[in-house]
C-alpha cells in the first residue's frame, strides 16, 4: 500500500508541471498572451500619457477594475470551448484531476494578469523613480491574489454552464467584488466594513503600492491579504465541484469525446429555423420542400423573437442600451460632484468624451459583442453548416444577423442617448450632427460582428478581438479629443472614426461630409470582411 502511494505521489509532480505547460500551450493557440501583451502596452501608453502627479490613482482604478480581473472572461469562454470540442469529456480518461486542471487554468490566467500589470505599475511610478522598484511587490501581490478569486469564482460559478449566454446570466455576479474595492480606494465609500469583502484587500495592497501614504498599514493589510488568500482557496474549491461532474467516466463504450457531442443540446433546435435539417434528424416526406411562413429568414427572425425572454444573449441586447443610459443619467450627477469636491476635475468639460465613450460607440460595441458571439456560437455547435446547405443559405443567414445588429444598435442608440442625458446641452442647429453620428456608430455593430467572423475561428478567439476592440472603442474619444487636430487625422482610416468626428463637441469634420466619409469606409470595410468570411468558413456565397 505504502509503494502505491509513493507511485502516486511520483506521477502527481509530473502532472503539476505539465499541466500548467500544456494550459500555456492551449491558450497561447487561442491568442490569449497576445490579448493581455496588446492591452499592456495600450494601458502603458495610457498612463505614459497622463500627467505624472495622476498616473498613480489612475493605474489603481485601472489595475483593479481592467487588469486583475483579465482572466475572467477568458476562463469561462475557455470552459464553454472545451464543452463544445469535448475536450472535457475526454479529461474522464486521463490522470487529471480537477484540482489540477482548475490550479492549472487559474495560475496562467493569473501569471497574466501579474505580468501586465508589471509595465503599469512602472509607467504609472515613473515620477518617484527611485522606489518604482519597491512599487512592485505589494501591487503585483494585489493583483495576483485579486486575479485568484475572480477566476476561480468565474470558474465556480459559470463551470456548468452550456452556452455563451452565462456571460450575461451568472458571470455578472462577480461585479460587486470588483465595485466595492473601487468604490473605497476612490474615497467614494470608506466604512472599515467593506474589508469583509475580500477583494478589498486585494485593492488596498495595490494602492500600498502605488499610493502608500492613502493605504492602511501593515496589520490592516495583513490580515486583509490572508483573508483574500483563503476565501481564494475557497473559490478554487468550489470551481473543481463545477467541473468534477464533466471528469467523471462516461457510461461504458462511450468515448468522451462522442458522449459530448452526442449529448442533447436544448439550443441547437432553437438556432435552426423551420425547413433547415438538423443533425441526425431522420428525414421526413416532404421536409425538403417545407418553407417556414415569410421564407427562411422570417422564420429565423420568428425564433429569435419567441427566445427574446428565455435567450439572456437577446435580452441583453434589447435591455442592455436602456440599463446603460439610466445607470448614466443616475449616476453621473454625483459623479460629476464627488469628482468636483475630490479631486477638483469638472467632468462637465469633457462632456463631449463621455457621450461619444459611454453612449455612442459603448451601445454598438456591446450589441456588436452580443451578436458576435452568438454567430460564433452558431459556428461552433454546428449549425452553420447546416445553414449552408439549406434554403436559408449561409448569405442570408449572415445578411440578417447583421441588420439585426445594425437595427438593434440603431434602436438602442436611440433610446440611450435621450435617457443618459449627457445630449442634453446639444444646440438645436447641432441635432443634424448628433443624427448622423449616430448613424456612423449603429454601422459599427454589423462591421464588429463581421470582424470577428472574419477573423477569429473559436469562441475564445472572438473573446480576444472583443476585448481588443473594447480598448479601441474606448480611448478613441478620448484620443481624438486630446490630440493636436492635425494628430487626430491618423484615425481617419478606421471606420470608427468618423462617429466621433461629426459629434457635437468634437468638430474635426463638418457633418456632411463626415458622413459621406463615414458612409463609404464603412462599406469598403464590410465588403472585405463579407469576402474573408466566406472564404474563412468554406462556402461562395
Amino acid at each position: 500500500m505504502t509503494g502505491v502511494r509513493a507511485a502516486r505521489r511520483r506521477t502527481a509532480a509530473p502532472r503539476a508541471v505539465a499541466a500548467p505547460a500544456l494550459e500555456w500551450r492551449v491558450q497561447l493557440r487561442h491568442g490569449v498572451p497576445a490579448a493581455a501583451a496588446a492591452l499592456a502596452v495600450l494601458w502603458t501608453a495610457v498612463l505614459a500619457a497622463v500627467p505624472a502627479a495622476w498616473a498613480p490613482t489612475a493605474a489603481v482604478h485601472l489595475l483593479i477594475v481592467d487588469t486583475a480581473g483579465f482572466g475572467v472572461l477568458f476562463a469561462v469562454v475557455l470552459v464553454l470551448f472545451e464543452r463544445a470540442e469535448g475536450g472535457r469529456a475526454l479529461l474522464a480518461v486521463t490522470p487529471l484531476r480537477p484540482i489540477e486542471y482548475i490550479t492549472a487554468r487559474t495560475a496562467v490566467l493569473t501569471a497574466l494578469s501579474a505580468g501586465m500589470a508589471v509595465p503599469l505599475t512602472l509607467a504609472a511610478a515613473r515620477e518617484r523613480s527611485a522606489a518604482a522598484l519597491a512599487a512592485l511587490p505589494p501591487a503585483l501581490l494585489g493583483v495576483s491574489l485579486l486575479s485568484l478569486l475572480l477566476v476561480a469564482l468565474a470558474l465556480a460559478a459559470c463551470g456548468g454552464a452550456q452556452g455563451v449566454g452565462v456571460l450575461f446570466t451568472r458571470l455578472p455576479l462577480v461585479a460587486p467584488l470588483v465595485a466595492a474595492p473601487a468604490a473605497r480606494v476612490s474615497g467614494a465609500v470608506e466604512h472599515p466594513l467593506l474589508f469583509a469583502v475580500p477583494t478589498t484587500g486585494g485593492a488596498e495592497l495595490i494602492r500600498a503600492g502605488l499610493l502608500p501614504h492613502a493605504a492602511p498599514g501593515f496589520w490592516v493589510l495583513a490580515p486583509a491579504a490572508l483573508y483574500l488568500l483563503a476565501c481564494a482557496a475557497g473559490a478554487v474549491l468550489l470551481a473543481c465541484r463545477a467541473v468534477a461532474p464533466e471528469t467523471a467516466a462516461p457510461p461504458a463504450g462511450e468515448p468522451g469525446r462522442a458522449a459530448a457531442n452526442t449529448a442533447p443540446n436544448p439550443a441547437v433546435p432553437d438556432a435552426v429555423p423551420a425547413g433547415v435539417p438538423r443533425a441526425g434528424a431522420p428525414a421526413r416526406a416532404g421536409a425538403a420542400t417545407a418553407r417556414p411562413r415569410g421564407g427562411a429568414v422570417a422564420g429565423l427572425a420568428r425564433i429569435d423573437l419567441r427566445g427574446l425572454l428565455r435567450d439572456p444573449m437577446l435580452s441583453a441586447m434589447l435591455l442592455g442600451p436602456a440599463v446603460v443610459a439610466l445607470l448614466l443619467r443616475w449616476g453621473y450627477p454625483p459623479a460629476r460632484g464627488f469628482l468636483a469636491d475630490r479631486y477638483g476635475l469638472d467632468a462637465g468639460a469633457i462632456g463631449p468624451v463621455l457621450l461619444a465613450a459611454l453612449v455612442v460607440l459603448h451601445v454598438p460595441l456591446m450589441i456588436g459583442a452580443i451578436a458576435a458571439l452568438r454567430t460564433v456560437e452558431d459556428a461552433d455547435d454546428g449549425t452553420l453548416p447546416l445553414l449552408r446547405v439549406s434554403p436559408l443559405g449561409l448569405g442570408r443567414y449572415l445578411a440578417y444577423r447583421l441588420a439585426a445588429a445594425g437595427a438593434a444598435a440603431g434602436a438602442g442608440l436611440a433610446a440611450a442617448v435621450p435617457l443618459s442625458g449627457l445630449a442634453g446641452e446639444v444646440p438645436a442647429d447641432r441635432v443634424p450632427a448628433l443624427v448622423a453620428a449616430l448613424a456612423l456608430a449603429a454601422l459599427q455593430a454589423p462591421l464588429l460582428v463581421l470582424a470577428t467572423t472574419a477573423f477569429a475561428p473559436s469562441k475564445v478567439a472572438a473573446l480576444v478581438l472583443i476585448k481588443a476592440a473594447g480598448a479601441v472603442f474606448t480611448l478613441l474619444p478620448v484620443a481624438v479629443w486630446w490630440l493636436p487636430a492635425r494628430a487626430v487625422w491618423a484615425a481617419a482610416p478606421l471606420p470608427l472614426f468618423w462617429p466621433v468626428a461629426v459629434l457635437p463637441g468634437y468638430g474635426a469634420a463638418p457633418w456632411p461630409a463626415g458622413l459621406a466619409a463615414g458612409l463609404a469606409e464603412a462599406a469598403l470595410a464590410g465588403a472585405w470582411l463579407v469576402r474573408r468570411t466566406f472564404r474563412r468558413l468554406g462556402s461562395g456565397g
